[in-house]
Parts: C-alpha cells; sequence; structure tokens
C-alpha cells in the first residue's frame, strides 16, 4: 500500500484517535486529581518502571541501554495494542487509562515536590513524539475491535459480510506503513529522551 494510501487510511480513523485522545486526556485529570482511588494501578506501572529502570542501572553504557529500553518497550507495547483490537478494543482503552492516570500522577507529585515547569520539561522534549504515538497505536487498535466486531454481527449476511471483509482488508494492508511509522516515531523520541530529556533532567 503506498503512503498515500496509508495517509488516507489514518484520515478515516482520526475518530478513533480524538476519542483515544480524550481518554488519555480524562486519565490524566483523573491521575493528578485522584490518586488514591487508582493507587492499585499506579502501583503495577511503577513497579514496570521498576523493573526497566534496574534493567538500565546494571549496564555499562547507561545512555544506550536507556535508550534501547525505551525503545524496545514502546515499540513492543504499541505494536501489541494494536494486535488486542481483536479483543473489542478493552485493551487499548485500559493502556490509555493507567497510562494516562500514572502521568497525571507523577505529574502532580512533581509539580508538588518543585514546580509545573521541572514536569514538562521532563516530559516535552520526547513526549510531543511518544505520546501521540502511543494514542495513535489505541487508535488503531479501537479501529480492528469495532472492524471485528462488525464481522462478527455481520456473519448472518454474506452481502454485509463481504462489505466488511473489504474494509477489514483495507484497513490490514494500511497497517504496514502506519506501524513502521510508529516505529520511526518511537525511535526518534527515545533518542531524544536518552539524552536531551536525560540531560536536562539532571541540569
Amino acid at each position: 500500500m503506498k503512503l498515500r494510501d496509508a495517509w488516507e487510511q489514518l484520515k478515516l480513523i482520526k475518530h478513533y484517535i480524538i476519542a483515544a485522545a480524550l481518554v488519555f486526556v480524562v486519565a490524566i485529570f483523573l491521575g493528578a486529581s485522584e490518586p488514591e482511588r487508582y493507587r492499585w494501578m499506579i502501583n503495577l506501572q511503577l513497579e514496570a518502571l521498576d523493573k526497566l529502570k534496574q534493567d538500565v542501572v546494571n549496564e555499562p553504557n547507561m545512555q544506550w541501554s536507556l535508550f534501547w529500553v525505551i525503545f524496545l518497550n514502546n515499540t513492543k507495547v504499541s505494536l501489541q495494542v494494536i494486535l488486542s483490537g481483536l479483543f473489542f478494543g478493552i485493551p487499548p482503552l485500559f493502556l490509555l487509562v493507567s497510562n494516562g492516570i500514572l502521568l497525571g500522577y507523577a505529574g502532580a507529585v512533581g509539580a508538588d515536590k518543585d514546580s509545573l515547569f521541572s514536569v514538562l520539561k521532563g516530559i516535552l522534549p520526547h513526549g510531543i513524539l511518544e505520546l501521540p504515538a502511543i494514542v495513535m497505536a489505541c487508535a488503531l487498535s479501537l479501529r480492528l475491535g469495532v472492524l471485528f466486531s462488525k464481522w462478527l454481527i455481520s456473519l448472518p449476511s454474506p452481502t454485509r459480510s463481504k462489505i466488511v471483509v473489504q474494509h477489514l482488508k483495507v484497513y490490514l494492508k494500511s497497517l504496514v506503513p502506519l506501524c513502521l511509522l510508529l516505529v520511526v516515531t518511537l525511535f526518534i523520541a527515545a533518542i531524544i529522551e536518552s539524552t536531551i530529556t536525560l540531560w536536562i533532567v539532571q541540569n
């Protein structure tokens, strides 16, 4: 599929992107305003981050290891969440909510300890690429979940089923360039996070 066709497919999921972004923003607000209510979710995320941190700390070249840990983890999560759309969109919604709540919580804690500016400078350099990439991956997952659900519902009607299958084929073909775009975006974001963001935070 040509990149232009992939772009057309991306425009078709704009409503899913908006919906995913709204869920993420609401989750950030909840994490910042009511962290105790979602303490179990925050703890799960923090435990996972601690595990990744230990993998980096024990390596001789910390910066290089940090890049690979960030890039591989984000890429794996993004690609997995797209495929998880087959589970009717539940996994991408959970990813958006859990990550949003953690981000809101971390932002609120950081702002209390230091300032909102210090929080933003530790997120924005790489987050301006990383966060939209994750939202897009979740939007693609939601689109897959909707198409899969439509296909199941349309099975009693061969004509309707054929139409849905055609839409599904076009969508699946578009995943190749779109996933490549995601990987490249996350690659650049990981470079920024392991260099520029790290330098900003340390200074």
